[in-house]
């Protein structure tokens, strides 16, 4: 499947650059890491060990902000500590890989390729 396989190769891009991960201040997202009980950096720690191509919702789509943000943005589910979490990362053009959303899920997950 072409798809699986440019999901996996963003992932694997993303992996090689951990040192470059940023998460998001939102207020949604600290809240929901607090309700966790993690700090961001554990989160992050989760998400670089545990996400997979089977976790893949959307993407790669282009920001709808304005002015536009360049670099694509892609979005997942993953359960942290047994919580459906929410994800959303945009890989931009300088390497940064910023996580927009790292919270609890709150709608159900559907995951195109399970």
């Amino acid at each position: 499947m072409e798809k699986v396989d440019e999901i996996k190769r963003e992932l694997k891009n993303i992996q090689s650059r951990r040192s470059k991960w940023l998460m998001s201040n939102r207020r949604k997202n600290i809240h929901s890491l607090f309700n966790l009980g993690i700090n961001p950096e554990i989160a992050l720690d989760e998400i670089y060990t545990n996400l997979s191509w089977k976790n893949y919702i959307a993407g790669p789509e282009i920001d709808d902000h304005y002015p536009p943000i360049p670099g694509a943005i892609w979005i997942f589910g993953l359960r942290i500590l047994e919580t459906p979490c929410y994800l959303k990362f945009q890989d931009r053009p300088n390497g940064v890989v910023f996580w927009i959303s790292v919270h609890e899920a709150k709608y159900p997950l559907n995951f195109p390729y399970l």
